[in-house]
């Protein structure tokens, strides 16, 4: 039987291969343009953990929440001008998406899957590549968080995660130069 992992892996090997994601990992981002996206993040981040709050969805792993280090780590970097960035049209579409599935538990928990494993794994090695504080990438016991989100997670999910991972790469797209 195949895990999630594996019935995601070509999307994620697809956002992976996104020019901006490689000028990430070559350590040649952008500033500019990662603060923007941290914006979009934040906005994204904001509203899937206060879904998933409502009902209950992150219970017993509460610990993997990133809005408010993101929030953290938005501030540093936009050095106080908050007030100069807009939603980007793939992430409001990303939202309006999010607001049908909002009681849903399964489905909203492969949105959670898809950017906060991602955060959790490829994070640590993102965080020394990245400007700023990098708050996000920042958890406590790693290999317990990870096991209790798996714990969650079931290869039903795999339709919805590769959604998400669609989502995620039109987010991406929009700094590709």
């Amino acid at each position: 039987m195949s895990s999630l992992k594996e019935l995601t892996s070509e999307k994620h090997k697809d956002a992976e291969s996104q020019p901006f994601i490689k000028s990430i990992f070559a350590g040649s981002v952008n500033k500019a343009n990662y603060v923007d996206y941290l914006y979009q993040l934040r906005i994204l981040y904001h509203t899937m953990e206060y879904f998933a709050d409502k009902i209950n969805l992150l219970d017993g792993i509460e610990d993997i929440k990133r809005a408010k280090a993101i929030e953290l780590d938005f501030a540093e970097l936009a050095n106080g001008n908050m007030a100069s960035y807009e939603t980007k049209p793939s992430t409001l579409k990303y939202l309006r998406y999010l607001d049908t599935i909002q009681n849903n538990p399964e489905k909203l928990m492969a949105h959670v899957y898809v950017r906060h494993m991602g955060d959790l794994f490829g994070g640590q090695a993102l965080a020394k590549l990245l400007p700023g504080p990098n708050n996000m990438f920042k958890f406590e016991d790693i290999p317990s968080l990870i096991k209790r989100v798996r714990e969650k997670l079931d290869v039903s999910m795999a339709e919805e995660a590769n959604l998400a991972f669609d989502f995620n790469i039109a987010m991406i797209k929009e700094y590709n130069d």
